[in-house]
């Protein structure tokens, strides 16, 4: 059985949790441990939670393998992303990107032909994130349209 929320690094496999936070490191550059915390759970409107010990731990380790790197400043630990981190993004996040598209696709479909005699139907937080994803979707519609 395959877990998303596992934080162990398997061969040819890594923890979701890890991809998350090496996105919004690239997504937003340098952050600390708890800023990154506050962060995942505003993206998972809090449905998931995972510890402030598990991140530092994870954080930790991806600092000894060189997927980021970490500057202290002060109490806080501060983590970028690097060149290797950016690398093992790319390699590892496309197969859980396809999937996770494949299934929002389907699932939206769905949504929309359910309630396409209710437009009122369709909640605000939804309507802001599907916008966001609209916005990411149009900024990047070359580089969509140009992939093989």
């Amino acid at each position: 059985m395959i877990t998303l929320v596992s934080t162990r690094v398997c061969q040819n496999r890594c923890s979701f949790l890890e991809l998350l936070i090496l996105a919004i490191l690239i997504n937003e550059g340098e952050l600390h441990g708890y800023a990154l915390y506050k962060r995942i759970l505003d993206i998972t409107q809090m449905h998931w939670r995972p510890s402030i010990g598990t991140i530092y731990r994870l954080l930790n380790d991806m600092a000894k393998r060189g997927l980021v790197l970490k500057n202290t400043k002060g109490r806080r630990h501060e983590y970028k992303v690097t060149c290797k981190g950016m690398k093992y993004f790319i390699e590892n996040s496309r197969i859980p990107l396809t999937r996770m598209t494949g299934m929002l696709a389907t699932a939206l479909e769905a949504y929309f032909r359910t309630i396409k005699d209710k437009p009122d139907a369709l909640p605000e937080d939804l309507k802001e994130r599907l916008r966001a994803l609209t916005g990411i979707l149009d900024l990047h519609s070359k580089t969509i349209e140009s992939s093989g």
